[in-house]
């Protein structure tokens, strides 16, 4: 038994040195039942026949993480983020490209899972253009990141159950729509706005998504990812997300999630509690670069 908690905590650690995610505060039991469907998987019997697996295949911490983290979500998650995107925002970012004479808008969902989210926005943010009758008037980029490509896949499918649109108006799920038996597809107008791509935020190469070509963000979403990382992580993570977001753009984290010490005065806190954030004016690009 003893020798069982050691190849466990052996586990985690492996994750933790290899990847970064540190599971040490999450709740033991869950994070067991999750391994322990993982192992019936690959036919491990014991922690120390896994050990064995991820050792021979490393690609398998791949496949383990996907079952420990969770990737649970559904169209306009937190309804209130969205509406301050549309009544605040998105005024704000679209009154700075007007006083700065340009039409590029460039936004970034990292850690987007299945993609709902990213949708989610730009389904917000078409509309907020159809108000203003502005929706010729832009070159719009929107970038879905995760590290996984299978969960990518199928967000660039574009297909969800009734259980992921269950938050989604009847005008907007009628609009943006269509009904495919039991499941919902999002219309081609939605998705050719979005782009879906691999990116791991903790990369030492890539500080934002590299088909992103450069690092100009006017809105980078990153909601309860952070959260599975480790401290010295996270910091590293939110220097790479500073850096890619330009001054006075808009960075938005999950309920749980703060911005490193060191670097709350590069920030104005916008909303506290949807943790709505907006770079400062006054910051150059390079001061977010640590040692």
């Amino acid at each position: 038994m003893i020798d069982q908690e050691k190849k466990f905590g052996l586990i985690l650690s492996k994750l933790r040195k290899t990847y970064g995610f540190d599971f040490s505060q999450y709740r033991m039991g869950t994070i067991r039942r999750r391994l322990a469907r993982r192992m019936a998987f690959t036919g491990a019997d014991s922690y120390r026949d896994y050990l064995d697996i991820l050792e021979e295949r490393p690609q398998e911490y791949g496949h383990l993480l996907n079952n420990l983290t969770i990737k649970v979500s559904r169209f306009f998650r937190n309804q209130y983020v969205f509406e301050r995107l549309q009544k605040e925002i998105l005024p704000d970012l679209f009154r700075q490209k007007k006083e700065g004479a340009k039409h590029v808008l460039r936004i970034w969902c990292a850690g987007c899972a299945f993609g709902e989210e990213v949708y989610s926005v730009a389904i917000t943010l078409v509309e907020y253009l159809k108000k203003k009758k502005k929706i010729g008037n832009y070159d719009i980029t929107i970038f879905g990141t995760d590290i996984d490509e299978e969960t990518l896949e199928k967000a660039r499918l574009g297909i969800y159950d009734e259980d992921a649109v269950r938050e989604v108006k009847k005008g907007i799920l009628d609009e943006y729509f269509h009904v495919k038996g039991d499941h919902y597809q999002v219309v081609d107008s939605i998705k050719s706005l979005v782009s879906f791509t691999i990116h791991d935020l903790t990369s030492e190469r890539y500080i934002c998504p590299p088909a992103g070509v450069i690092a100009n963000y006017d809105l980078i979403l990153c909601r309860n990812t952070l959260i599975y990382f480790s401290v010295p992580l996270q910091e590293k993570v939110f220097s790479n997300l500073s850096r890619s977001l330009n001054r006075g753009g808009y960075l938005i984290l999950g309920r749980s999630e703060s911005i490193p010490k060191d670097l709350e005065n590069f920030f104005d806190l916008k909303n506290r509690k949807k943790r709505i954030f907006q770079k400062k004016w006054n910051q150059n690009d390079s001061s977010f670069l640590t040692s």
